[in-house]
């Protein structure tokens, strides 16, 4: 009896001393930031002096009242349409290379390559291809479209465009390889049975494809909402945020570190976190998995 209850305390012992670490350091660098960040979205504060003064939700109505604040929801309509078209296109290419189809190996490649390349490198790429008289206008102007000179980047209506076109670009391969992935472990009986009954590509798809990767949609349509949010490499590179191209990240960051207001850049990232929480939980009542 002594043995058992020995053994179920050394057991106990262990499974917290295994346990401690990782939860101090879940509390210590996951928790205590957030309590803190959400502390300090209530307050005036500029990172340097103490004590911070108390402004209560006065942080949060400067976001939704100020224009420069109001004018980057704005903008996360571009990234969040290129989210969209991209987890589309993703879904179609996948559908179209899950078969065998000649060449389909280095097509595949093709199009995953882009999200394997240098964020920075891909920008810097693409501000050749698309400055005045470059690469672009010269496509254009070769096959009549449009005339040469026109400013992909230095003009505010085509800019946002511009940007969101390479967010779509770089990152359409890594939903691409996902849903891939997740069409090929879909057994091929099931296709071979509803071919036997008379169903063509497009109710297979609906009958089969879909219910089969219906969490990794919902997953990854859940990912390109929130990145259309939290897009910043991108745009950060090429525009550095002028002609009105600043995201809600890109003017989190340029809040807290040039203007040091560490108080409205905390009232952006709970509104952020939050954001997110919601997305998520309506991606688990949208998507929810059938018993």
């Amino acid at each position: 009896m002594k043995s058992i209850k020995r053994y179920k305390r050394e057991k106990t012992i262990l499974i917290v001393s295994f346990l401690a670490i990782p939860l101090f350091l879940l509390l210590l660098f996951t928790f205590y930031p957030i309590a803190v960040m959400l502390i300090n979205s209530f307050t005036e504060w500029n990172g340097l002096s103490s004590p911070e003064q108390f402004v209560g939700f006065d942080n949060y109505l400067r976001i939704f009242t100020t224009e420069k604040y109001r004018m980057v929801f704005n903008n996360v309509i571009y990234y969040l349409a290129a989210g969209m078209i991209q987890q589309i296109l993703a879904l179609y290419f996948a559908t179209l290379f899950s078969r065998q189809l000649r060449g389909g190996g280095f097509f595949k490649g093709v199009i995953f390559f882009p999200f394997i390349m240098n964020t920075v490198a891909v920008t810097f790429i693409f501000q050749m291809f698309f400055e005045i008289n470059g690469g672009f206008d010269s496509i254009l102007a070769s096959i009549g479209m449009a005339e040469t000179g026109l400013k992909w980047i230095a003009d505010p209506k085509l800019v946002k465009f511009t940007l969101a076109f390479i967010y779509l670009w770089k990152n359409i391969g890594y939903s691409f390889v996902i849903y891939l992935g997740s069409m090929q472990s879909i057994p091929s009986d099931y296709y071979e049975a509803a071919s036997i009954d008379g169903a063509n590509s497009w109710q297979s798809f609906w009958a089969i494809t879909f219910p089969g990767m219906k969490s990794i949609i919902g997953l990854l349509t859940t990912f390109a909402i929130v990145g259309s949010v939290a897009v910043f490499d991108i745009p950060y590179i090429l525009t550095r945020g002028t002609n009105g191209t600043n995201t809600f990240t890109t003017t989190l960051i340029e809040t807290a570190f040039q203007y040091n207001l560490y108080g409205v850049a905390c009232a952006m990232a709970v509104l952020l976190m939050i954001f997110v929480a919601i997305v998520m939980a309506v991606k688990n009542i949208v998507f929810k998995e059938d018993e």
